[in-house]
């Protein structure tokens, strides 16, 4: 992005738990169960935050709303036991309710390669937390300052996020990322993002109706 100031941001909390991404879902073992299943919806607890680990840069969006379905049953594979249709991001009062970017810019994002899916893979009965990964992920983003740039998993394949969703609270935790900045273009000042840079996230979503998640 344009701007030639580096935002110095400290992202402890953020980083250290980068997403150990993988851009094909994992398999999942073991059996699962979900109820009630069917429709989903999701919105953001706090705001979303996206932080290229390579220059420092924020992109927080204060609202992200997610719709799309859950499996429903007993005897279930993990793999894809949730899907996201139509993912969302603003920051209502800004203009065009874009997100806020890094030294005064906003940012449009954009979901792509829709439908993420979300992979269960372990189940901790004590907590009620079911974690795994959100698979298939791709964002486009357009800046005010007219940088456009894409990010994707390790070599443009798509990037995975860890998810965590837990019973009762009914809220689904996403952390870190292999996620990578694939391409930018010549409006991009590199200082604030560039091709190859680390991008993780951290945001938390309230899910309705809320699912119950469980594996022997």
């Amino acid at each position: 992005m344009r701007k030639h100031t580096r935002n110095a941001l400290t992202v402890t909390a953020v980083a250290a738990s980068a997403i150990a991404l993988i851009s094909v879902p994992a398999s999942a073992a073991g059996t699962w169960t979900v109820s009630p299943g069917g429709t989903i919806s999701g919105t953001n607890t706090r705001p979303l935050t996206a932080i290229d680990t390579t220059t420092g840069s924020p992109v927080v969006c204060d609202v992200s709303t997610a719709t799309g379905t859950a499996k429903s049953g007993t005897g279930l594979s993990g793999d894809g036991i949730a899907s996201l249709t139509d993912v969302n991001f603003s920051t209502p009062g800004n203009p065009n309710d874009w997100c806020t970017g890094p030294v005064g810019i906003v940012v449009k994002v954009t979901a792509e390669n829709l439908p993420w899916n979300f992979n269960a893979e372990s189940y901790d009965s004590a907590s009620g937390v079911t974690s795994g990964t959100l698979t298939g992920v791709v964002a486009s983003i357009h800046g005010s300052d007219e940088c456009d740039a894409t990010i994707t998993g390790p070599g443009g394949a798509p990037g995975t996020i860890e998810g965590s969703y837990t019973n009762g609270a009914n809220t689904l935790g996403v952390t870190g990322g292999n996620l990578e900045v694939a391409t930018v273009d010549a409006d991009c000042d590199p200082q604030l993002i560039g091709v190859g840079d680390q991008v993780v996230l951290d945001g938390e979503y309230s899910v309705t109706p809320g699912q119950t998640i469980t594996s022997p």
